[in-house]
């Protein structure tokens, strides 16, 4: 039993080392934004013009270029393409839409007696007004996710990190540990 749990745990591992080692990599002509201390760019977007082993050269205006030590820099992102967030803004829409007509059938209450042949409880006007500005609202927040568009960005560690799993079997249990190694940027 316990080396059936042994083996289970080592092959758990074993991705560790193949994932960590795919980290997405600055190109020329990607859309990057960039942290770095010397050049006291916090969260600056720029477009990579090419990469050296020790530097970046970026394009940060339409005229205007620089010249980037991997030493200074403290945070890479890549831009990884462009999203709309209408499965959100609906949601969102559909919830304050569903909420709000909840609270207008509670607060307007049952309609008095003799108040026409068609009299609600609160229950039934909450139901209808939740259904009804739900859909208002689903509709609403659609629109608005559909309109909402943002960046993708996936963060590059500063430097390529390497997981790599082991065991070790003694007489009294087995240790299993992760060594993890982060090495510079680019090669």
């Amino acid at each position: 039993m316990r080396s059936a749990f042994l083996t289970v745990a080592v092959f758990m591992l074993i991705p560790l080392g193949a994932v960590s080692s795919q980290a997405v990599q600055p190109r020329s002509g990607d859309r990057i934004r960039l942290t770095a201390t010397p050049n006291a760019l916090d969260n600056r977007i720029a477009h990579v013009l090419s990469v050296r082993s020790d530097s970046l050269f970026l394009l940060i205006a339409p005229a205007e270029t620089l010249a980037v030590a991997l030493a200074g820099v403290t945070r890479i992102e890549v831009s990884t393409g462009r999203q709309r967030h209408t499965l959100r803004g609906a949601g969102i829409g559909a919830l304050i839409g569903v909420a709000s007509g909840v609270v207008s059938g509670v607060v307007t209450g049952d309609d008095p007696p003799g108040s026409g042949w068609f009299r609600q409880t609160w229950e039934e006007k909450a139901v209808f007004d939740a259904v009804f500005l739900g859909a208002i609202g689903l509709v609403i927040g659609t629109v608005v996710g559909t309109l909402k568009v943002s960046d993708r960005w996936t963060s590059v560690p500063v430097g390529t990190a390497r997981a790599t799993p082991s065991l070790k079997v003694g007489r009294c249990g087995a240790w299993l540990g992760v060594a993890v190694s982060i090495p510079v940027l680019f090669k």
